[in-house]
């Protein structure tokens, strides 16, 4: 269990409020009257929708804040206790190309360095990805999709983190990989 925090010093308050039209001190006094400290995750986002005018997109949204206001999660950290970090970039070009543009620029020596297995390439009609395991048994996901005609939108997601401080470490690291191939990107056009 982590430190409680009060709902008005939260960094999301501000964004849940504008979107529900509702203050985070009010959900959370909300959930709480609910019973919402004795209910997992998946049952405080069910129950909002149901008693509360409010979106399932927003409910999970209030959720993940009335766990971390309560101290039941820290920042970046999962319903199931392990953290995510996360990195993007828009860059130029359609989905398939920037992929393997990607695939290509991360090499053997560079997927090494990073304690990354063989990538995985797969792709549907508006995604395309590029996937691989890593040596603490992590995982890496890279999913690029169209952002407009011309680029595209590349984000890094790395989930199974074990602690919030792997968590900024690998933050850190996809933000600069991520910087070294846009790099690169530029020095080819």
């Amino acid at each position: 269990m982590h430190t409680a925090t009060d709902p008005a010093e939260h960094p999301h308050a501000a964004r849940i409020e504008a979107a529900t039209g509702t203050p985070l001190a009010v959900w959370t006094a909300r959930i709480d009257e609910a019973g919402g400290r004795e209910l997992d995750h998946a049952a405080i986002a069910r129950l909002l929708p149901e008693r509360w005018e409010i979106t399932e997109w927003w409910a999970q949204g209030v959720t993940v804040a009335y766990e971390q206001i309560i101290g039941r999660r820290v920042a970046g950290q999962s319903c199931d206790g392990d953290f995510s970090a996360s990195a993007s970039r828009t860059v130029p070009g359609a989905p398939g190309a920037v992929r393997d543009r990607w695939d290509a620029f991360m090499t053997a020596a560079r997927r090494e360095e990073l304690g990354l297995g063989r990538p995985r390439l797969s792709e549907t009609a508006t995604w395309c990805y590029w996937r691989a395991e890593v040596e603490d048994g992590s995982r890496v996901s890279v999913n690029v999709t169209a952002k407009d005609a011309t680029r595209s939108t590349l984000a890094v997601e790395h989930k199974g983190l074990e602690t919030a401080q792997a968590r900024e470490v690998w933050k850190a690291a996809w933000k600069r990989t991520l910087t070294d191939y846009t790099a690169t990107e530029q020095e080819t056009r």
